[in-house]
């Protein structure tokens, strides 16, 4: 998704609240004025003075030159490359993967304020509260948990099980690794500080009429989310069990979404914030393999929480770092999830190495076999994405044999397939060339065979007659919106769906300045030229009644391109994804679009009928 369509779901949740003062005006608008939007977003990303704004390289989109503005008059960012745009509440949701509320929290702990009684609606109330009432519990059992291993008997042979495995008693503080003595421990010590069975449910502590402990029996490993919360557990058998899983983890819940979440990048950011930031991230299969790299000294280390990695996490990632090394297992399983993996790395615009561990060895094994040192070379001798793919197919096949090489051709001109650049695939051309014996000038021709024929007509300049009609679109909806026309308002329409990044500005300027009406109140810059032409947009069409019906149908081509464009977008990646609750996942947003669209088709022949009816 795009980071117009981030933005986006940002400032649904932030208007979704409505008329609903979670805070008070007063206190919102001195936040705002002791939070400066150009303090808070350069402790992301590092700013660049131009007049009286500042630019910047989007941290929601990949690019090389700089094109987010921030306003300093307006105190809101805008990026004329995705879209992005929001005032300092809304990039501190985007960039901490927070709500609207605890984003506030955050600020307001920032600059030392007291944070307010905020007054929502009863059923919003219920809902936090609920949470706060979770997230304690996961606190409280993480505690029992890590209480039960530092215990001088009971948890003696889980921590010689850990020293084993080179985790001392100081990593496994820092990670707040516990144990679980048994299956009804956990929850009577719960229930005894007045949790209801309920809530060990809803936590997925606890199963059963007899609540037993989940993770009975095994070495526990809190999973916490960026802002230090526990939101899960995982648990590790220990006594060489048989039979039974090796990994337990919990399910989602209210608390945790697997999708999203990325093991270990809290600690990340609080060395971030220390001052000990990191140049890159080591990306790892499992909360293990990031706990033993810690023992080795390795601190910027993270995992995803599955067999994919999901581009929510991917983009969390992004946040924290601008290359990524991923060291995955040694074994086919391993080699096969890293290809798979770096997928949405690269459409995040990482730069992604992959670290090649021998035959069978996972970091872990690697760190005890070779020592800190030899896992430091791995490092060294990651290699980049295409250039790996390359090495799996030569890997793959006997070079020595003619049959092996002419198989390695077949396999390494399907991945050079992929590469768009001329220049970029002459250079890989030359490395099989040199591996296989065929000249490069024999490998284009085949090449020209297997990359897919170039469209006659290109898709922008087909697009381009629709483009037009949606820009005249919105900006008639625009003019009626500043000038406050009574079925005119600045909810009706999505940022994202506007067609010009200046048109997204003026609308993420409205939403957050309701007060402006014209032109000549908005500060320099904003929307540049275009909101010359947003303000002389022709709306004169002979009756309010028709100004009326055409207001609604340009909001309705508006959100019909952008619902299109998503449509696309999503089928493309459902053919990509390879995980089945994944692709269920996206399977359904899309029909969920082309039911709305549907209706949408179906309202418009209704009123269509009606038409024909009264006029005929």
């Amino acid at each position: 998704m795009c980071a117009g369509a981030l933005y986006g779901r940002a400032e649904q949740a932030y208007q979704g609240y409505g008329s609903v003062a979670l805070f008070s005006d007063r206190f919102i608008e001195e936040l705002k004025f002791k939070c400066d939007i150009v303090s808070v977003v350069s402790q992301y990303v590092p700013l660049v003075k131009k007049g009286n704004r500042y630019f910047c390289c989007c941290p929601f989109h990949n690019e090389k030159t700089p094109s987010m503005c921030v306003n300093t008059q307006g105190q809101f960012y805008h990026c004329f490359g995705c879209g992005a745009s929001g005032d300092v509440i809304t990039f501190v949701m985007e960039m901490e993967s927070l709500g609207y509320v605890d984003a506030v929290k955050l600020l307001a702990e920032r600059a030392g304020m007291e944070l307010p009684e905020y007054k929502a609606d009863a059923e919003y109330k219920k809902k936090k509260d609920r949470q706060d009432t979770l997230k304690e519990l996961m606190k409280d059992a993480a505690r029992y948990y890590h209480s039960n291993l530092m215990k001088k008997e009971e948890g003696a042979e889980a921590r010689a099980y850990l020293a084993g495995r080179g985790i001392t008693e100081e990593i496994c503080t820092r990670f707040g690794l516990g144990l679980s003595l048994g299956y009804d421990q956990l929850q009577g010590y719960l229930r005894r500080k007045g949790y209801a069975a309920a809530d060990l449910r809803d936590c997925g502590l606890a199963t059963g009429d007899k609540l037993t402990d989940a993770f009975h029996g095994r070495i526990i490993v809190p999973i916490m989310n960026g802002m230090g919360d526990v939101i899960a557990f995982g648990g590790r058998i220990y006594r060489g069990e048989q039979d039974v899983a090796k990994y337990k983890n919990s399910t989602n819940t209210v608390l945790f979404d697997k999708s999203r979440c990325v093991y270990g990048i809290n600690f990340v950011k609080r060395e971030k914030r220390r001052g000990n930031g990191f140049k890159n991230l080591i990306l790892v299969e499992g909360y293990m393999d990031v706990i033993s790299l810690a023992a080795a000294g390795y601190f910027n280390v993270v995992a995803g929480m599955g067999t994919a990695l999901t581009p929510q996490q991917a983009r969390e990632i992004r946040k924290l770092t601008d290359t990524v090394y991923v060291c995955y297992d040694g074994d086919a399983a391993g080699r096969k999830a890293a290809v798979r993996n770096v997928e949405p790395l690269i459409a995040e615009g990482l730069d992604v190495r992959v670290v090649s561990l021998a035959e069978g060895l996972d970091p872990d094994d690697t760190i005890r076999q070779e020592g800190a040192d030899g896992f430091r070379k791995r490092l060294e001798e990651a290699l980049p994405v295409m250039e790996y793919k390359l090495k799996l197919c030569a890997d793959a096949y006997e070079m020595g044999s003619a049959d092996g090489r002419a198989k390695y051709v077949r396999a390494a001109l399907k991945v050079l397939a992929e590469v768009q650049n001329a220049a970029e695939r002459e250079v890989y051309l030359g490395i099989v060339s040199s591996k296989s014996g065929v000249s490069v000038n024999t490998l284009k021709e085949t090449l020209v065979g297997v990359r897919p024929a170039p469209a006659v007509k290109r898709e922008e300049d087909a697009a381009r007659p629709r483009e037009n009609r949606l820009v005249a679109a919105a900006r008639f909806v625009l003019n009626a919106i500043l000038a406050r026309e009574e079925h005119a308002s600045a909810s009706d329409v999505e940022p994202e769906w506007m067609p010009l990044p200046e048109q997204a500005e003026i609308l993420a300027f409205v939403r957050a300045h309701p007060e402006k009406k014209t032109g000549d109140l908005f500060p320099d810059g904003v929307g540049g030229g275009e909101l010359n032409e947003v303000l002389n947009a022709e709306r004169d069409l002979s009756s309010r009644e028709k100004e009326r019906q055409y207001y609604s149908d340009c909001v309705a081509l508006l959100s019909g391109a952008y619902d299109s464009a998503r449509i696309s977008e999503l089928k493309e990646r459902f053919k990509q994804l390879a995980d089945a609750e994944e692709r269920r996942s996206v399977l359904k947003e899309i029909q969920r679009l082309q039911k709305k669209a549907q209706k949408k088709t179906d309202q418009k022949h209704s009123q269509e009928a009606r038409w024909t009816e009264s006029n005929f």
